[in-house]
This record gives structure tokens, C-alpha cells and sequence, in this order.
């Protein structure tokens, strides 16, 4: 069998077993191994970990880094330099907004399974108010490197908004 299988990796160019491996799973070149494992698990965890599907993550993430590209691109227009303590605070703030994701979704799962209805719609509600409310704070943060980017004031596209909410 071993001959059956080294043969058939030789008629593809491949000299071993484990150079098929590691072109399967180049990673292992590189010791890397573990860390592609980590980072493919926690992906793949993403809706039970979030109580967001694929499409939802990619969207947070993109709003996310929108604000620090904007962020920064707005910074250089106002003249201030680059600071490890910035993107510091932005990576702070943004972990901080993925355990307020993370907490009422584990906790309406949980208390699902338990058969706590109230406690689970409560949790339920919770969550979908925390990511609509964080994804909106975002879009703020954005309009507001928006304007400074377009050498406006700050509060140019806020103000714009608040207008067609004013009766």
C-alpha cells in the first residue's frame, strides 16, 4: 500500500510524503501550523461565538476598518503623527465592542437551553440592539473622518442627518 501511494506521489513530482504535505498544507514550511489551526477554528466559530453569520462578520470587520483607514487618512489632513497609542485605543475599543457582542448572544443561547424564554428573548433582544447600536456608532465615527477628509467641520455629515430628522 505504502508502494502503491509513494508511486502515485511520484507520478505527480512529488519526492515524499512529506513534501505532498506540506503543499497541502503549506503552513507546515513554516511551522505555522498551529497558528493557521487557531485562526480557522475561531473562524469557524464566529456564528456561535457572535450570533453572526459569515456575511455579517465580514460587514462588521469592513466597517471597522473603514474607521481606521479613515481615521487615519484624517489624521494626516489635520497634520497629526501616527501613534502606536492610537491604534492602541482603536484595537481597545474594538475588542471591547466584540465582548459586547459576544456576552448577551452566549447568555441567550444559554439561557435557551435551559428553557428561559423570558431571559433568552430578553438577551436575544439585547444583542441585536448592541451590534445595530455599534455598527451605528461606527458609521458615525466614519462620517465624522468623512468630513474632516473633505476639509469640512467634524460634525459636517451629522449635522447634514440630524436636518432630515428635524420636524
Amino acid at each position: 500500500m505504502k508502494k502503491l501511494f509513494n508511486g502515485l506521489l511520484q507520478g505527480f513530482e512529488y519526492d515524499s510524503g512529506l513534501e505532498f504535505m506540506c503543499s497541502l498544507v503549506p503552513s507546515i514550511k513554516y511551522q505555522m501550523l498551529l497558528v493557521t489551526l487557531f485562526i480557522s477554528t475561531i473562524i469557524a466559530e464566529i456564528d456561535v461565538i457572535f450570533g453572526l453569520d459569515a456575511t455579517a462578520v465580514g460587514g462588521l470587520i469592513a466597517v471597522m476598518l473603514l474607521e481606521l483607514a479613515s481615521g487615519t487618512l484624517a489624521s494626516q489632513i489635520q497634520k497629526q503623527p501616527f501613534s502606536s497609542r492610537k491604534l492602541s485605543r482603536f484595537t481597545f475599543k474594538m475588542a471591547c465592542y466584540l465582548v459586547l457582542i459576544a456576552v448577551p448572544y452566549v447568555f441567550e443561547v444559554s439561557f435557551k437551553k435551559h428553557g428561559n424564554d423570558l431571559a433568552s428573548g430578553l438577551f436575544g433582544w439585547l444583542h441585536v440592539f448592541l451590534v445595530t447600536q455599534i455598527v451605528v456608532e461606527n458609521i458615525v465615527s466614519i462620517l465624522e473622518n468623512l468630513a474632516v477628509i473633505m476639509g469640512k467641520e467634524k460634525t459636517y455629515w451629522i449635522d447634514r442627518i440630524k436636518d432630515k430628522f428635524r420636524v
